[in-house]
Formats: C-alpha cells, structure tokens, sequence
C-alpha cells in the first residue's frame, strides 16, 4: 500500500528520491495534497514574512515510489500563536511567564523559534508586537503531552477590509 500523505509542514530526514538536488535533510517543507498538488508535492520555503514562511509554488510532486520517505517525515506545529503552558526560561537569564502569548515559528531547517508578544510603549494602536527575533526551542518542548505551548484561536482580518 502506497504511503497517505497529510498536508502539513513538515521536517525532513532524507533525501527526497528523484529530487536530491531540491529536497534535501533538515528541510522546513509543506506538503499539498489538494487540486493540482495530489496526490501530494513538496512545497520549499522562500520567504518569511512576520516570522511566517511563504512556500514556493508550485512545488516538486513526490515521486510515485515512496521509497520509504513519507514515513520519516517529522509533523511540526503548525506555525501561529499559542500560549505558554508553563514559565520558559532560556540563556543566561531569560524568563517569559505561563500564559504568555508566543508566536512560533521556524528557520529553513525546521528548527521552532517562539517569539514573544509585545506592547509597543508608548501606545499608539490597540496592537501586540512580535519581534523578528525569537529564541530556539527544541521540538520535545512544542510537541507531545508536556508541550510548553498551547494552540490560540485568533481572527485573521481579511485582506483589503475597512477598519
């Protein structure tokens, strides 16, 4: 049975067979399965815009013959907003508190960053602020039952609408 591929972002840990060159280990990609990307392509980062990636379109189709590479694929979080579960501290004396908003994130090779939710001062607008610098954390600390961040529902204004 061939292997059911998910749509999601995605770390890689093998080469892509056929497409070595493109596809390489330790990869961010984002897999489509919908339309004119089934059964499933390979689309790369190329942009990161507000600690977001655009992927390239329109990707590299997986090659018929899955060569056991769909299986070592590593889910990731989706990239967005969460809140921190538990107090996170990093480097010499960083310290951000439970229930903080975070932004995560990722760098071309899969590697999550959280970047934390800011008031700008002084206020001008009713808005939080997201560096684009952030601060690695590993995997095991975003994934599995002791994650240390929980997914936010947020509204996603439409493009072009009147304030």
């Amino acid at each position: 049975m061939a292997f059911q591929y998910q749509p999601g972002i995605f770390k890689t840990t093998k080469f892509l067979p056929e497409h070595e060159a493109t596809v390489a280990p330790n990869l961010l990609i984002l897999i489509r399965t919908d339309a004119e990307f089934a059964p499933a392509s390979v689309l790369l980062p190329v942009q990161n815009i507000h600690n977001q990636w655009r992927f390239q379109m329109p990707g590299v189709k997986v090659p018929k013959v899955d060569y056991g590479w769909g299986s070592s694929l590593i889910k990731l979080p989706h990239e967005g907003f969460y809140r921190l579960t538990r107090e996170f501290k990093f480097g010499d004396n960083g310290r951000w508190l439970p229930n903080a908003i975070v932004q995560l994130g990722y760098t071309r090779g899969a590697e999550p960053i959280l970047f934390i939710a800011q008031r700008r001062n002084p206020l001008v607008a009713n808005d939080l602020f997201f560096s684009d610098k952030g601060v690695k954390v590993e995997l095991s600390d975003i994934t599995g039952n002791n994650a240390m961040i929980e997914a936010l529902t947020w509204f996603q204004e439409q493009e072009g609408a009147k304030r």
